[in-house]
This record gives C-alpha cells, sequence and structure tokens, in this order.
C-alpha cells in the first residue's frame, strides 16, 4: 500500500486528563507501525476543561480543541477515544455508540456488571470497531508470556500468581478524587489497577471462573477533599477532608475455567513500588514470569532443557521475534526497550488497523464485561464470606 493511498482516520480524544493524554500519545505515534495502511489527522480533543485542553492539544498536535461532546460526535472524525472518569462512561460511550463511529474506551466501561453488560449489548448492535484499552497485553514480554503458554512450552498450567502494586495513593495528602469513592469509581484498588492484573490473567491463562475468597481494605480512611480543576494524584492542600468509600488493597484468590489456581493481590498504597503489574505461571514443564517494572524482558525455566548442573530460569530480552515489538520500538532491535509508552501505541495501532480492515478488535466490549464481572463477584464474595461463581455473580452496587 503507498503513502498516497492510505485511509486518513481522524480522530477526536474525549478527556484531557492523564488517560486521555496517553491516548494522545498513542495516536500521535501509530505511524511507527512498519506497515501501517493508514494515516493519522488528530482532529480534536475535547474536555470541559479547555484550558487544560489547549495544552494537550498543543503538546500532541491536535487541529482542535472542543468543550461540547456532541460538537466532536457531529463533526466528520472516524474514530473517537474515551477517557473519562468511571461515572461518565456510561453515558459517554452510549452516546459515541449511538454516533456511528468507532470507538476505543479507557477501562472499566462501566462501574457495575450492569452498566459493562448493557454497553456491550450495545456495542454488539453497531457496525463499527469497538474497542477497550487493555494495553498491557501489547507489551511485547508479556505478550509473548501468554504465546508460550497457550503453545505448552511449560507444559499444563496449574498455578499462577498475579499482582499490581502502585503507590499513587501512598500519601494520605493525596486529593480525594472520584477515584477514591465507590459511588463513582465502581471500586478502588479492585477495579482500578486491578481491571488490568484481572485481564492479564485471562490473557495468559484463561478467564476466571470462580473467586473462592475476596478480602478488602481501606487503609487511608480520609482524604483533604480537591482543589477545583486539579487532575491527576497530587496532594491537596485543602484542610477540609472526606471520606473514602472504596479499597486500597484487594486480596483474592480464584480458579479459571482451565483449572488453574491463581492469587491476585493488588495495592495502591504501595510505598516505594510505583507502577508493577506481573504475573508468574506455573506448569507441569517449567514456569514463565513477568514484571513491567523490567518490561522489556520475561523469565522462563522449561524442564525440556534438563541440565542438573547448568539449567534454570533464564531471562529473555525482548526484540522483533516477538509481538508488537517492531512496530513500537524506536529501533528495531533486541535490547532497545519497551515499556508503558509503547503499550499505548501498539493498542491504538491494532485499533486503527481493524478499522482499516473491518475486522472486529481482540480487546472488546465483551473482554472488558468478561473481566467486570469477576470484579463483582469479588465484591460478592467480600460481603458473603463465600466463593462465588463469576457467572452467577451480581453487581455489587446500584449506582
Amino acid at each position: 500500500m503507498t503513502q498516497a493511498s492510505r485511509p486518513t482516520l481522524k480522530i477526536a480524544v474525549i478527556g484531557a486528563g492523564f488517560a486521555g493524554q496517553a491516548h494522545a500519545f498513542g495516536y500521535r505515534n501509530a505511524m511507527m507501525a512498519a506497515d501501517a495502511p493508514y494515516r493519522v489527522e488528530l482532529a480534536y480533543i475535547v474536555d470541559p476543561n479547555r484550558a487544560l485542553a489547549e495544552r494537550v492539544a498543543e503538546r500532541y498536535g491536535f487541529d482542535g480543541v472542543l468543550t461540547d461532546i456532541d460538537e466532536a460526535l457531529a463533526s466528520d472524525v472516524d474514530a473517537v477515544s474515551v477517557a473519562l472518569p468511571n461515572f461518565l462512561h456510561a453515558d459517554v460511550l452510549a452516546r459515541v455508540l449511538a454516533s456511528g463511529k468507532h470507538v476505543f474506551a479507557e477501562k472499566p466501561i462501566g462501574r457495575t456488571v450492569e452498566e459493562a453488560e448493557a454497553l456491550e449489548a450495545f456495542a454488539e448492535r453497531s457496525a463499527a470497531v469497538t474497542g477497550v484499552g487493555f494495553s498491557f497485553r501489547r507489551l511485547p514480554a508479556l505478550a509473548a508470556v501468554a504465546q508460550l503458554v497457550r503453545e505448552g512450552r511449560i507444559g499444563t498450567p496449574h498455578t499462577a500468581r498475579v499482582w499490581y502494586h502502585a503507590d499513587y495513593a501512598a500519601d494520605p495528602r493525596g486529593a480525594l478524587s472520584w477515584r477514591y469513592s465507590q459511588e463513582q469509581s465502581g471500586g478502588g484498588a479492585l477495579l482500578d489497577i486491578g481491571a488490568h492484573a484481572l485481564d492479564a490473567l485471562h490473557f495468559v491463562v484463561g478467564p476466571v471462573r470462580e473467586v473462592g475468597a475476596a478480602n478488602l481494605s481501606t487503609i487511608i480512611t480520609e482524604r483533604p477533599r480537591p482543589v477545583a480543576g486539579a487532575i491527576g494524584h497530587g496532594a491537596s492542600e485543602s484542610t477540609e477532608t472526606g471520606p473514602v468509600t472504596n479499597d486500597d488493597v484487594a486480596l483474592l484468590a480464584v480458579t479459571t475455567e482451565t483449572g488453574v489456581n491463581a492469587q491476585v493481590a493488588l495495592s495502591r498504597i504501595s510505598t516505594g513500588v510505583p507502577n508493577s503489574l506481573g504475573i508468574e505461571v506455573f506448569g507441569s514443564e517449567g514456569f514463565v514470569s513477568f514484571d513491567s517494572l523490567r518490561a522489556g524482558e520475561f523469565v522462563i525455566h522449561t524442564q525440556a532443557a534438563a541440565d542438573a548442573y547448568s539449567n534454570g530460569p533464564r531471562t529473555v530480552t525482548t526484540g522483533p521475534e516477538h509481538p508488537y515489538f517492531s512496530d513500537v520500538a524506536a529501533m528495531p532491535g533486541a535490547g532497545v526497550g519497551t515499556g508503558y509508552a509503547e503499550a499505548f501505541v501498539a493498542e491504538i495501532q491494532e485499533f486503527l488497523r481493524c478499522i482499516v480492515t473491518g475486522t472486529p478488535i481482540d480487546t472488546d466490549f465483551a473482554t472488558a464485561t468478561t473481566m467486570m464481572r469477576v470484579v463483582g463477584a469479588a465484591f460478592e464474595a467480600a460481603a458473603t464470606r463465600r466463593p462465588v461463581a463469576v457467572e452467577a455473580a451480581k453487581a455489587a452496587l446500584s449506582v
């Protein structure tokens, strides 16, 4: 496909906060793909905070700034990214889906199982590509780990451990944003970062069948109220405080549909560990592990290389042989490094490819609902102190 024959896709990003800027970064760099079947035009950044939107437009090269979502949907853009606080997603995503435009949503698509299921049903009726941003799947090392497990390189998986440790909420002076409200967020660590950890578990060893036990804890119970217009996780100077109504730490014991027993550990107050998503899977013939703090590598051990003297776990550095690498790395050679930023580039590249080729994306709204059902089961297991089958789980809240 020649450069002249590639279609130009006009993009609007709704939400100029951190997540929206990550989506903008992905679109800005989507042309890194070795043979991108598209060209990208950043048409609009949309946010009611016009000053913030103007700064983001200048930084990433958007042609225009809008404060009205409906104005963006009435425009000639081809695709819309939605990256807003959780409590806005159900309304905004429904409006975007109704417009018929292709949509790429930040996770989660809803605060409850019911919200997610309703949006999934809406998406299934749409002819557009409807994707969700489970970005960690696009890291070459994690994608390679999933591929190795599927190929049987560690035999039959039987045990797994997945975690997401972050410290963005470790400072008790951090402002009481919507993330700390159960009603507005739908969940604390369990949903905010747990969405990625649970999806990684689903990606590598298959969907969760049952939540055997769940323990949810709130360690920092009061926070200062935010200053108007603030974004991110920064400290607030306000002397007025309010209650935190969701979890700082979530610990789950789960079983997958393939019979793998797994531990899930989630914390947003892991002081000194800024952002670590990891997974470790043990099988009948070896194990694999990945930690996003060392995103450009993974560890594998297989009994097939049996040598009692020198055999053992080995670290593999990602390179062009691994998924996504050649399309996102600055240079096409092993060891140049890929990480959090490249994952956003890869997920946007996949979304745009699907638009051009008219194929569904593998991280669709159904993927998001599958994850959300585990969250719902975890809430129910924590409340009842009993195991809960995921398909039978009810949403923990009505909001």
